[in-house]
């Protein structure tokens, strides 16, 4: 599970401790750990004990996207404005378009906007215009801004001194900062929540529904579980696929190359890996770089020139994907060895397997070579 960097402070408590031991999946008590994280992470709706709220559907995918720093916890349920699905979270406020997308609602322009002053500039490397509002971000802000801008939207006003630091308005939010807590978003939505009457006061959790609490230990059993199955492939390499994530694990004691969807095989085949007198397949972890739907491989790019003994030239080398230098997975139309090395160091494949990885793979997909 890939651990997200903070620029700015939460304001919001976290969780309490919870134990794998707490999930359930309903009429399956003796489910495995494995098998309950994945019910209670397949669930679409999560209520909050924290405010005594749920988020269901397209506001809890949009909500898990970024989570309690970029939103907070859920202050309101879900309700009809105008026509329009909204739901308040202590930094946001949810909206669902007729199109069934969430977009955020424009809290910053409703609470705080003003016109920007005419001809402004930006004066400083540390200082940025931003021409759809005219409005520039400057210091610790400028540092959140550029993490946060698609959650955010454009500045709505200029920084401001208040009482406790600085602030400054955005059109979907607003950016805090003090000398004790650093920059953060500010509980906006709570505070238009307040100003507009919406009710925010704590409901019973909906029934079929999972805690966030035991959403959280769901999602630590997962990784754990990831790790434990990840360890067990590849022989302790230092790699984790995240939820659902697609990898190829490259065999050379087995001459085996193997497709994964996160814990589950969806493709595996013979493959052939490099020779001692050519050049072993280097293991590691690594990711695909570079597609070549039609490769003329070429000894000279490895080191050895023409009239070398080693010297090479293969054409027509079909979906050839590159991850480490000049090795990388393709078709090998000069031998059916499969399952025996004979490569200078890349992982040949019959044809069908090749095409099968091309389609199926894409750049960033991690190789990893044991």
């Amino acid at each position: 599970m890939r651990t997200r960097r903070k620029l700015f402070t939460s304001g919001a408590a976290t969780a309490g401790v919870v134990t794998t031991a707490n999930l359930w999946l309903p009429g399956r008590a003796l489910a495995s750990p494995a098998e309950q994280a994945a019910g209670v992470l397949a669930t679409d709706t999560v209520y909050f004990p924290e405010t005594g709220h749920a988020v269901s559907g397209a506001f809890w995918r949009y909500w898990r996207s970024q989570g309690i720093e970029a939103f907070g916890y859920p202050i309101s349920e879900s309700y009809d404005d105008g026509g329009v699905l909204n739901q308040y979270f202590q930094r946001a406020r949810f909206e669902l378009t007729p199109a069934g997308s969430v977009r955020l609602g424009l809290l910053g322009v409703e609470a705080g906007g003003s016109a920007a002053p005419e001809g402004a500039t930006a004066e400083g490397p540390d200082v940025l215009l931003v021409p759809e509002s005219g409005h520039t971000v400057a210091g610790a802000f400028l540092a959140a801004y550029r993490q946060l801008r698609p959650l955010l939207g454009p500045p709505v006003g200029p920084e401001r001194a208040v009482a406790t630091g600085y602030q400054q308005y955005f059109s979907n939010g607003r950016l805090e900062w003090d000398a004790l807590s650093g920059t953060r978003l500010g509980l906006l939505g709570t505070e238009l929540a307040d100003a507009r009457g919406v009710s925010t006061a704590p409901v019973t959790q909906p029934a079929g529904s999972v805690t966030w609490g035991e959403y959280l230990a769901a999602l630590a059993a997962d990784e754990q579980d990831r790790r434990t199955f990840a360890a067990r492939q590849t022989g302790g390499a230092p790699f984790v696929p995240a939820s659902g994530q697609r990898w190829v694990l490259v065999n050379i004691s087995q001459q085996r190359v193997t497709a994964y969807e996160d814990r589950r095989q969806v493709f595996t085949d013979l493959c052939s890996t490099g020779t001692a007198a050519k050049g072993l397949t280097t293991r590691g972890v690594y990711a695909i770089n570079r597609r070549v739907a039609n490769e003329i491989m070429d000894s000279t790019t490895i080191g050895y020139p023409k009239g070398h003994p080693k010297y090479y030239r293969l054409e027509n080398v079909l979906h050839t994907q590159y991850f480490n230098g000049g090795e990388a997975l393709h078709y090998a139309w000069w031998h059916n060895n499969f399952g025996t090395p004979m490569s200078y160091g890349c992982v040949n494949l019959r044809l069908n397997s090749a095409k099968w990885f091309w389609d199926w793979a894409t750049f960033g997909t991690p190789v990893v070579v044991v």
